[in-house]
């Protein structure tokens, strides 16, 4: 295992592509547009992932049974990660992806350290108070410009996304200590495929079977990603100091931005850009802080994406 003082370049080119591939999230989504019913969507990319990870989780040795004690905690996990999905793809679908992400990332960092708090026992401090004060008014900013003139729903399912998630990151915490992160998240996709398979078909959304069009290209694409970030992510944090490289993953909410402006060519006011600078500025403190008193660690102090 790489010594945390001896950072590697290696690992933060990892992180950097990581957040790129995050940052398409939104693109993926948009190019599937209406192609697929959301719930039909997340159970299909789920089948999918859950077959690419299985030969890493071999090849890295990370299958063990999960013990009886821990289900509580996973259940708690699984709860919040099964409600992930179908919010952000109907929310990329109806509002500006830029401002999803925004919005997302407002409240994936408020709801991490919410979560620290009263489910972890983790201490506030002041500058993660102060963090979370920030994202408020980040959120304020860039939620109050733009609900009306966007879809509403799709900018409340983006929040209801950045709280999922960001809980969903937190309480994966009392689970990777002891077992590999991969493990967690590969049974949060197979929980989400048994959850969203039946829905689907109760629902009577279309069930086309795969073939060769745009649309499959773009699903199949998107579960590339998907696991290729998670993958990257996580290499690349076994090599660096986390706290730089969690300022680095930060990235991936400018890159969604320039996505969105370049491909769908999606305006940014400027309450937008100023709610997400401080945004961004929110999730930076504590790391800058750790950073700026000569602090390394392997855990990032701001919640790292892991799905």
């Amino acid at each position: 295992m790489a010594d945390v003082h001896r950072p590697s370049a290696r690992g933060y080119i990892l992180i950097l592509v990581a957040s790129v591939f995050y940052g398409t999230y939104g693109v993926w989504s948009r190019l599937m547009g209406d192609s697929f019913g959301p719930f039909y969507q997340t159970w299909v990319r789920s089948l999918i992932i859950i077959a690419l990870m299985v030969p890493l989780l071999l090849a890295t040795k990370s299958f063990r049974k999960i013990e009886r004690q821990d289900w509580p905690q996973l259940a708690v996990f699984i709860g919040f990660c099964i409600c992930t999905q179908v919010p952000l793809y109907y929310a990329f679908n109806h509002a500006p992806i830029g401002t999803v992400q925004l919005i997302f990332y407002s409240l994936f960092v408020i709801s991490a350290y919410g979560m620290g708090k009263f489910y972890l026992g983790e201490r506030i401090t002041r500058i993660k108070l102060l963090s979370m004060v920030l994202a408020f008014i980040g959120l304020a900013l860039v939620f109050g410009a733009s609900v009306l003139s966007f879809a509403p729903l799709g900018l409340l399912l983006a929040a209801f996304n950045g709280v999922a998630s960001g809980s969903e990151n937190a309480s994966s915490k009392r689970l990777t200590d002891k077992y590999a992160p991969g493990l967690i998240i590969f049974w949060g996709w197979v929980c989400t495929f048994l959850t969203h398979l039946p829905i689907s078909l109760l629902i009577g959304e279309h069930q086309p079977l795969p073939h060769f069009d745009a649309a499959w290209g773009y699903l199949f694409a998107y579960c590339v990603v998907n696991a290729a970030a998670f993958w990257l992510a996580l290499e690349g944090f076994r090599h660096v100091d986390a706290s730089i490289g969690s300022l680095i993953g930060l990235m991936e909410v400018i890159f969604a931005v320039v996505f969105s402006r370049i491909l769908f060519h999606e305006p940014i006011t400027w309450s937008v850009a100023v709610g997400g600078v401080v945004i961004i500025v929110a999730a930076m403190l504590p790391d800058l802080r750790a950073i700026s008193k000569h602090k390394t660690s392997r855990t990032p102090i701001e919640p790292v994406r892991e799905l």
